[in-house]
């Protein structure tokens, strides 16, 4: 299809609708068409179309994007970049970093996606502006928006999985901007509850945000401080119950656990300062900080069949800096900045049967990058590099080059290749007797070449071919003395194509078509013997690098959107997604000390959505809708061992949506 549009294009008129600003892909404003790496741009108009209930729920639309869900309201869903998972993937908040200390992922559930104006994404190594985990790629969420004229806004959604139950998840929106000639504020509350589709998966949840805005000829000044506040319940997989596996102990039939719980309490604050010196001379300023408090409660059996109940606390600070040049020289760009962060952790846990345990923990890091924009012929050139020094793992440099050429009026070839890098989370670092504090970066190289054509003034196709190499991958396998421990072992090889196709047929009818083909292939050091009789001296561990297809990755993922703007203000939306299997590989110790590896498969699935909506005199809009039409079964995530039953997502969803808004 790809091809055909291409085709198109050597005799269709030459319209190349590219001139869009994004900001992420080169941490200051550019055009869309001069950014080399493949990058997506999601405005709020696109987003409520699907009426989403998640970040992910909108990610996951989109080609080369997969989304790891838990299924129930709070629980954690994670979003993987071309087959690299989460903790590879750089989440922004206004250009705030939100990546977890601990885990090294951010995780999509806790940002509400009604306060969401607009999405950048970036689908490659980004390691030479961003620094870590920038690995797959970037996501920047912005939720600043300066407002021209006062915004009154209410939304209220009902939706259920059971048609018994028809409140059985509620949200409340609320929104209120006021502009003040050059300044506009805006105050944003939701309020979230949830029955929960299985035992324990219920929630509550609480967010209220706050943004400023000013700006004139030379200075532009956005700030904004978010906070959230949860509580859910973890069911955890759900169980395999029948003549051979019994309930379990702390469960039912539906969960796992009925008592384990989890609390977050989330403040994040930032500041972006834009100073334009003069025509050819551009300061930019950011600074953030925020405050993450996540309370764990879990209760599990004992190795002697003894009840265990556990609390956590982790507490994390982390306070950032980055400061940013931009010097035009003769139609030169030339761009440099400097980033610094100080993260800190405190974690408590607390153990009636083992007594409390206490670890704090650091690090800081400084890093500085340089990018030229270079013009020759009408090819664009654009390398860049950065050096990041931390406190913890030492120093990484992450050079890029991207070329931005047109081979056509409205044919452009874009290539892109990058070094980047993942940092070792605190997790890894300073775990309690397990932690291995020489850990290094996991880090490899990334190419793509990428083709972007728009033949027609409603037409835009694009198709991306693209290689990533990751070593010095971390994963946990036994040490000397017999005890688990984070190591650098293993490697994946990615090579995948990604298609998107988007066009307004009329006025009434546009279509989008989103295709990704992965063949992920991973080196992972597996334990094949192991024997340990409590004597480090006369254990042997025996450890083999094993080549499978890689973890979690489908192969496939097609997704498809159709919207039909009708008269009378009437509005359809359909959504379909069809994602191949997985794999999971868990060790066996049936026949210890041999080892082996069993196979897991999530099977294949589709997911289709719709909705209708119905403008009602001036502010007031209606909308209904189903996600899952079909209640199909299905599960993104693989549970904790071969024989329960996964996360499993929810069925068939009803739901209503009233807006009332006034602009």
């Amino acid at each position: 299809m790809i091809p055909l549009v291409f085709l198109i294009s050597l005799f269709a008129q030459p319209i190349y609708e590219m001139e869009e600003v994004v900001v992420t892909a080169t941490r200051y404003p550019s055009l869309l068409k001069d950014v080399a790496l493949a990058t997506v741009v999601i405005d709020k108009e696109e987003i409520e179309k699907l009426h989403p209930t998640s970040l992910g729920e909108i990610l996951q639309t989109y080609a080369g994007i997969d989304i790891k869900d838990y299924g129930t309201p709070g629980s954690v869903s994670s979003i993987f970049i071309r087959g690299l998972p989460s903790n590879g993937a750089l989440i922004l908040l206004n250009n705030h970093p939100l990546n977890s200390i601990t885990t090294g992922m951010a995780d999509l559930s806790s940002m509400n996606i009604n306060s969401v104006e607009r999405i950048e994404i970036i689908k490659g190594p980004v390691s030479s502006l961003y620094g870590a985990n920038a690995l797959g790629g970037v996501v920047n969420i912005i939720t600043i928006k300066d407002y021209e004229k006062p915004e009154i806004e209410l939304k209220i959604t009902p939706s259920t999985t059971d048609i018994d139950k028809l409140f059985q998840a509620k949200e409340v929106f609320v929104n209120a901007a006021f502009p003040f000639e050059n300044t506009s504020l805006k105050i944003a509350g939701a309020y979230n509850v949830s029955d929960g589709f299985r035992s324990n998966s219920d929630f509550i949840g609480y967010h209220f945000q706050g943004a400023f805005v000013h700006k004139n000829r030379s200075l532009h000044i956005k700030s904004s401080l978010t906070y959230d506040d949860r509580d859910f319940g973890i069911p955890g997989p759900m169980p395999l119950v029948d003549s051979i596996h019994p309930v379990p102990q702390f469960g039912d039939s539906t969960a796992t656990s009925l008592l384990d719980r989890e609390k977050d309490k989330v403040f994040l604050g930032d500041i972006i300062i834009q100073w334009n010196i003069s025509e050819n001379l551009k300061w930019y300023n950011t600074l953030y900080a925020n405050r993450k408090l996540i309370q764990f409660h879990t209760t599990y059996s004992g190795l002697l069949g003894d009840t265990i109940t556990e609390d956590f606390d982790y507490l994390t600070y982390v306070l950032g800096l980055n400061t940013m040049a931009v010097i035009d020289i003769n139609e030169t760009e030339i761009i440099f900045g400097i980033d610094t962060h100080y993260d800190t952790l405190e974690t408590t846990k607390y153990s009636e049967q083992a007594g409390d345990t206490i670890w704090n923990a650091f690090s800081y890091n400084i890093g500085g990058w340089l990018e030229i924009k270079k013009s020759f012929n009408n090819i664009k050139f654009i390398p860049s590099i950065r050096f990041d020094r931390n406190s913890e793992f030492g120093d990484f440099v992450s050079p890029g080059i991207g070329i931005v050429s047109p081979l056509l009026p409205d044919l452009w070839m874009k290539i892109s290749i990058g070094k980047a890098f993942r940092a070792p989370t605190f997790n890894d670092l300073y775990w309690p007797n397990s932690g291995n504090p020489d850990l290094k970066p996991e880090h490899g190289w990334a190419y793509e070449v990428r083709f972007e054509s728009s033949p027609l003034q409603n037409l835009f196709a694009a198709l991306s071919l693209y290689m990533r190499n990751v070593k010095d991958r971390i994963f946990w396998l036994p040490a000397k003395d017999g005890l688990w421990q984070p190591q650098n072992v293993n490697h994946v090889s990615i090579k995948g194509l990604d298609i998107e196709i988007r066009s307004q047929i009329n006025e009434f009818v546009d279509i989008y078509v989103e295709g990704t083909y992965l063949n992920s292939i991973q080196r992972n050091s597996e334990v094949v013997y192991d024997f340990y009789d409590g004597m480090a001296d006369t254990g042997l561990t025996i450890i083999e690098e094993v080549e499978r297809d890689a973890v979690f990755t489908p192969k496939y993922i097609v997704s498809s959107k159709i919207n039909f703007n009708l008269p009378y203000e009437f509005a359809i939306n359909f959504y379909g997604s069809l994602v191949t299997e997985r794999f999971n590989y868990y060790s066996n110790y049936d026949n210890a000390p041999n080892v082996t590896m069993n196979v897991k498969t999530l099977d294949s699935y589709f997911i289709f959505n719709a909705n209708v909506s119905k403008k009602m005199f001036k502010y007031l809009t209606l909308s209904v809708g189903a996600k899952n039409l079909f209640d199909v079964e299905y599960a993104t995530q693989f549970g904790y061992t071969v024989s329960d039953l996964d996360y499993p997502m929810p069925g068939r969803t009803l739901f209503v949506q009233l807006v009332w808004r006034q602009r």
